[in-house]
């Protein structure tokens, strides 16, 4: 590069990065500032840092390990990366970006957005740049254009019908109205120290069976060889998966039943106690075997009952409903359980679970929020009944979108 195209690019890099960090030291995070700079200031060396060189530079040796402050690096970068996305929405010309896989800052120039064209106009533009397109391609356009205007134009049912499969999910949750200061929680275990000689832990372990400092000790009076190699130092962890979950539907529910796009508070479930429980509406986002002091409520009066960390077992037949919660690198991916719920909960308030036995099944049921036909199917089946529980069997398949399977609809008292 050329000593003046260089020092031009380098006088625009400063001026953005500078734009956006005044924007970005408006807000409440210092934690946020200090990772852009950091960012900014390793984004000229060869190798881009580490996370744990990240961790270690900004919030010390225990940062991997604080859950409860959200230091998680991945997490940190993925909204820093979306406040970036938000700032430059709509714009064109010089913006910043951090590329997928890597921690830096990085000038990239994008171009003005094309205005939206019919589909009448596209066919018309491509026509006219390649005048030798075959008659056989301008009849599978024109076909693709009927087809397009058939399911968005001509046939005043489908919008209607789309219309009120839209309003299903407000109706679903229990209307534009009925929030009360809402919380979202989201699930949480346990993070155990492992050691092999009670002096150096030479890891920190999940165990889906120990949720709670209470199942802890039941767990070592069965496993009394363990006694010594694990310890619990009230740490306590949400998977990534979890969390980019837990944002999706806040933002769905967010924009179209809580109101305003008002974003409601989040928090590990593992933080919300009684009094919480009382006092707000909630939305539990996670696992069930994460439930933590929700699963007494969540299963008072629910036909299904957990009894294992990846098993359901319904409690009228006694048909059990097993998934796999973790799936090996390059296995086929066995049946996963999704769990949707509206209750009452102590206080009179709404108690609202999305929940997987593991997470392909949470994931379908926030992708439910996104599903129109199925909330209405959904809506359509509970008819007037405001409080229920939903079982979905969710397949998927290499190449295929993810299927959802009702197979339990239970209405609650």
């Amino acid at each position: 590069m050329k000593p003046k195209l260089e020092k031009d690019l380098l006088a625009r890099f400063d001026s953005e990065t500078a734009k956006f960090r005044a924007v970005l030291a408006k807000g409440r995070s210092s934690n946020q500032v200090a990772l852009f700079d950091l960012l900014v200031e390793r984004s000229m060396d060869e190798r881009s840092p580490k996370e744990i060189e990240i961790a270690l530079a900004l919030f010390g040796n225990k940062a991997s390990l604080d859950t409860n402050t959200d230091s998680g690096v991945r997490v940190y970068v993925h909204r820093l990366r979306k406040r970036i996305d938000d700032y430059y929405r709509g714009k064109s010309g010089t913006r910043l970006v951090i590329p997928k896989g890597e921690y830096r800052i990085l000038l990239e120039d994008v171009d003005a957005p094309e205005p939206h064209l019919s589909p009448l106009t596209r066919i018309i533009r491509l026509l006219t740049v390649n005048p030798t397109l075959s008659i056989g391609l301008s009849f599978i356009l024109c076909a693709a254009l009927i087809f397009a205007n058939w399911q968005m134009e001509i046939w005043p049912t489908d919008r209607s019908r789309t219309s009120a499969a839209v309003n299903a999910r407000p109706d679903l949750f229990a209307g534009t109205n009925a929030w009360h200061d809402p919380l979202f929680a989201i699930g949480d275990n346990l993070l155990l120290a492992e050691t092999e000689d009670q002096l150096v832990i030479q890891r920190m372990i999940l165990n889906p069976e120990v949720q709670t400092r209470e199942t802890f000790g039941r767990f070592l009076i069965d496993h009394p060889e363990k006694f010594y190699e694990l310890y619990d130092f009230g740490l306590r962890f949400s998977p990534i998966e979890t969390v980019e979950i837990a944002w999706k539907v806040q933002e769905a529910l967010s924009a179209s039943t809580i109101g305003k796009r008002k974003d409601a508070a989040m928090m590990p479930v593992s933080s919300i106690g009684t009094e919480k429980l009382q006092s707000h509406d909630i939305i539990y986002v996670g696992r069930l075997s994460q439930l933590g002091m929700l699963h007494q409520y969540a299963f008072s009066h629910s036909r299904l009952r957990l009894t294992a960390y990846d098993q359901l077992t319904d409690k009228l037949n006694g048909t059990v409903f097993k998934g796999q919660v973790y799936v090996a690198t390059g296995a086929n991916a066995k049946p996963d359980y999704g769990y949707l719920s509206i209750q009452a909960s102590p206080g009179g308030r709404t108690l609202v679970i999305m929940a997987g036995l593991g997470d392909r099944g949470t994931a379908a049921i926030a992708d439910l929020l996104h599903s129109p036909e199925a909330l209405a199917s959904l809506k359509k089946k509970l008819g007037k009944a405001r409080h229920f529980e939903a079982l979905f069997e969710v397949t998927t398949l290499p190449s295929r979108p993810t299927n959802r399977r009702l197979i339990l609809l239970n209405p609650l008292s």
